[in-house]
């Protein structure tokens, strides 16, 4: 029930909270010594930034005080310290965002932000720990300031989590912050057996109090706290999109102001089917693309060589427009390997390195065609345009090869390996799709957009290639990525912390099971004599009634 979740008290009113505080920090607060003066300017003008003080450790039916100073002067003291207000994206590597560890996605039932920390992405002794605090700054410092007053749900994904995983620093950084810096409850999902004695520790880091704001669910008490359609699927949900980061140095900044409305650096690829008709009618009108800026290419995005360019410009001269009902259909996969999503200046493409065609037969000559299929999403906020082009045009079809996309909408494109290289000796590794895409402003009809890739200039077109392979149904990529798993889940290093409190919770368990024993040992002596002593008495009592019946037949005898 969502009466369940966490609330974060207001006890006292923006303003007067603000006057108490000014007058008792006066002294730090005008030497600029001890906070930042941006902070304190957004304390003193943003009642949503002054809230998140307001709300801090206050658990009882009072406003506490002294408590507020203490969190405030340690928030602010802790800013000024690290640098928090000036954090950005450049001190990151790049696979930060690439690994999917930490993001924001969907809302609990009370409509707060769920900030995933995907704990099995971090290995201890192998990350550094002050870029990787630095890195959860960015993103509680980030939501703060783009969605002012909203609350914080901090869902620790411990599934398929290890030793080797668990850093305590680390989590009680998160735990901090949650109590001092932003206002946050926790969700601690799937905790396996093994980390239950390190989490009976990091309990013991907060106040009675605060317990309410750490929860232990599984796939099933999740619910109380988030509904089904905010969780993904391996948590029992029904949601079928995955997290994907766009590369965006505007989106991913920092911005001053908390009510500045940005776009979104993140899309969502969904897996089911979509059916979506057209928002808008067709122009006549062409917009041109010459005012459109050039973006630097990724390092994975570099251009086909002068020989494979020489390959790769033959296609098909008509290009078509395709309806969005129609090219937004389930994917048709026939054989081989959907693989992984990623976004490139705004169109996301899965799959994003390779085209995998598997062969369906062992013969030596193939008999049927290979079909993979190519999905392409428009994850901004204009109509794009795309091409797809191959060295080797006998030997593929695409379909469709050229259309638009509005923006959400997914293309499904079918991709044809012709049966006659379906085969072994066909050197497909070799070949290579080069898909090249561009913003337009509007619609266009078929005869405008033929007529627009002729005369598109080179700097406003994007471009992102593709490798091709060929591979037996035996040798999958599933089966691979399989083996891979197992084999790293075999070298998984033991680390002496966590050995440390396991052998203390061991140790703890075997007293306990000795007592235990001593303590049934003595149960069954008890037992033993109580036995004993009912067998005495039964012999008694039947001394007692023989005895008793021989008296009486001497006396009989007597008379």
């Amino acid at each position: 029930m969502a009466s369940s979740i966490p609330t974060f008290l207001t006890l006292i009113s923006v303003n007067k909270f603000r006057e108490i505080v000014n007058t008792h920090f006066e002294k730090e607060i005008n030497e600029d010594e001890r906070y930042d003066p941006r902070d304190i300017q957004r304390f003193n003008e943003i009642d949503e930034y002054t809230l998140m003080f307001i709300q801090h450790a206050q658990f009882g039916p009072n406003f506490n005080e002294d408590l507020a100073f203490r969190v405030f002067n340690a928030s602010m003291s802790w800013r000024k310290k690290h640098n928090v207000y000036d954090v950005s994206t450049n001190e990151f590597p790049a696979d930060y965002f690439d690994r999917n560890g930490i993001y924001f996605k969907n809302r609990d039932k009370n409509n707060n932000s769920i900030l995933h920390f995907v704990v099995r992405t971090f290995n201890k002794g192998q990350e550094d720990n002050e870029v990787v605090k630095r890195f959860i700054i960015y993103n509680f410092e980030r939501h703060v300031r783009r969605h002012p007053g909203e609350k914080i749900v901090i869902l620790f994904d411990m599934s398929e989590t290890g030793l080797r995983n668990l850093d305590f620093d680390l989590v009680r950084f998160i735990v901090d912050c949650t109590q001092i810096n932003y206002p946050a409850y926790m969700i601690n999902f799937k905790m396996p057996f093994i980390l239950q004695a390190a989490w009976k520790i990091i309990r013991s880091w907060l106040p009675a109090e605060a317990e309410q704001f750490i929860k232990f669910v599984d796939a099933k008490s999740i619910t109380q706290f988030i509904q089904p359609d905010q969780l993904s699927t391996a948590m029992g949900g029904t949601d079928t999109t995955n997290y994907v980061h766009i590369h965006d140095p505007i989106n991913d900044a920092i911005e001053d102001s908390m009510n500045a409305s940005l776009k979104k650096k993140v899309t969502f690829a969904d897996s089911g089917s979509l059916d979506l008709s057209l928002s808008s009618t067709p122009t006549e009108s062409i917009m041109t693309t010459d005012n459109l800026p050039k973006m630097d290419l990724p390092l994975h995005d570099e251009p086909l060589t002068p020989e494979e360019s020489n390959h790769s410009t033959s296609t098909s001269e008509s290009c078509h427009i395709v309806t969005r009902k129609s090219i937004l259909q389930k994917p048709i996969l026939v054989n081989g390997c959907m693989g992984e999503e990623k976004v490139y200046h705004g169109l996301g493409i899965r799959p994003h390195d390779e085209m995998i065609f598997e062969r369906t037969d062992s013969s030596s000559h193939g008999t049927t065609d290979c079909i993979q299929t190519l999905q392409l999403t428009n994850v901004g906020d204009k109509i794009l345009t795309f091409k797809i082009k191959t060295t080797s045009p006998d030997k593929f079809r695409v379909k469709p090869g050229c259309s638009l996309l509005h923006p959400g909408a997914t293309a499904t494109i079918s991709v044809y390996l012709l049966k006659a290289y379906c085969t072994p000796t066909s050197n497909i590794n070799k070949e290579k799709f080069l898909i090249i895409w561009t913003l337009i402003g509007h619609e266009l009809k078929q005869a405008q957009l033929i007529e627009f890739w002729k005369n598109v200039p080179n700097s406003v077109l994007y471009e992102h290639r593709l490798k091709c392979s060929l591979s037996n149904k035996s040798t999958s990529v599933t089966s691979i990525e399989t083996n891979s798993l197992r084999s790293s889940i075999s070298s998984d290093p033991s680390i002496a912390e966590m050995q440390n409190i396991l052998k203390d919770s061991i140790a703890l368990q075997k007293t306990t099971i000795a007592e235990t024993s001593r303590e049934l040992k003595q149960i069954r002596y008890l037992l033993l004599i109580v036995f004993a002593l009912l067998f005495v008495i039964l012999l008694l009592d039947v001394h007692k009634y023989f005895f008793s019946v021989s008296s009486s037949s001497s006396v009989k005898s007597d008379l």
